[in-house]
């Protein structure tokens, strides 16, 4: 693709908030916990950043914002609002600009919803993960399975879009039992889902486990695509077909932020470990 068609894929920033409650034990994304937090100094830092990548892109309309992490739904609803004050001023946005949070189904974090509504969010996604309190234990999460729940009430009670996230193939699970949970979350009513097949990587507590031979239960390679042909089949059937490899939507529902990754458009990254993807004087840079 020439360096001059990322247009045809659209623009949009991502914003990575490194902080957690607690690291889950599959995680290998650039996240921490921390005892206290600045927030006033992390505005500062993000606020800077978006004016400086701002002024090297010049005036493109921006389609979408993602905050991920880490957990985003940490973050002060106040410095959401100061974020995307900011980068209305340093961009045009289009006027359906999508603004996606993502947020833990903790009643902590869903209290702060309305105020991420008023500050400009339209779209969550939930870090659901698993629907029964078991495996959500194995997991490392710090919610339950009616947390999660009443969560996503709140959610499609606030917020224009919801999504949540389940993860397949987990310890000791069969494909029954993956068909029956698929099964409860499409029961649900959501329009976007994102289905991830649990991988094992190094450096993680999962990782060190595997490599000790403590991590018993996994599906073989086996199980587990007979897990994946059966979530697209599943999906499918209920009007939510696969747009990538991972997620799930009814047909105008898809993430505009997803398609921009998929569709090779440009993407700012700011915030610790933030990849981006910038076109700039005829050249294409990663960052």
């Amino acid at each position: 693709m020439a360096a001059e068609d990322w247009q045809a894929g659209g623009f949009g920033l991502y914003v990575h908030w490194p902080f957690c409650l607690s690291k889950c034990p599959y995680c290998d994304f650039n996240s921490h916990v921390a005892a206290s937090i600045d927030m006033g100094e992390w505005q500062r830092a993000y606020l800077s950043e978006i004016r400086r990548i701002g002024a090297e892109t010049g005036p493109r309309t921006l389609t979408s914002v993602f905050f991920g992490g880490g957990t985003p739904s940490l973050m002060a609803p106040d410095l959401v609002a100061a974020i995307l004050d900011t980068v209305r001023a340093t961009w045009p946005c289009a006027n359906d600009m999508e603004v996606t949070l993502e947020a833990n189904p903790g009643s902590v974090e869903a209290g702060r919803f309305a105020g991420y509504r008023d500050a400009g969010v339209g779209r969550v996604s939930l870090g659901v993960q698993a629907l029964n309190d078991a495996d959500l234990g194995r997991l490392g999460r710090l919610h339950s399975a009616a947390e999660a729940r009443a969560a996503f009430d709140i959610a499609r009670n606030t917020f224009e879009r919801v999504s949540f996230d389940l993860i397949y193939a987990r310890q000791d699970q069969l494909l029954a039992d993956w068909q029956a949970e698929l099964g409860q979350a499409l029961a649900l009513g959501v329009d976007h889902l994102s289905l991830y097949q649990l991988t094992i990587e190094p450096g993680t507590a999962f990782g060190d486990r595997h490599a000790r031979g403590g991590l018993r239960g996994l599906p073989d390679d086996d199980r587990a695509a007979d897990m994946y042909l059966a979530t697209q089949e599943i999906c499918a059937a209920a009007g939510l077909p696969a747009y990538e490899v991972s997620n799930h939507a009814r047909p105008g529902a898809e993430s505009r932020h997803n398609l921009i990754y998929w569709r090779y458009g440009d993407y700012a990254g700011i915030g610790p470990g933030a990849h981006g993807r910038l076109t700039l004087d005829g050249r294409r840079w990663a960052t």
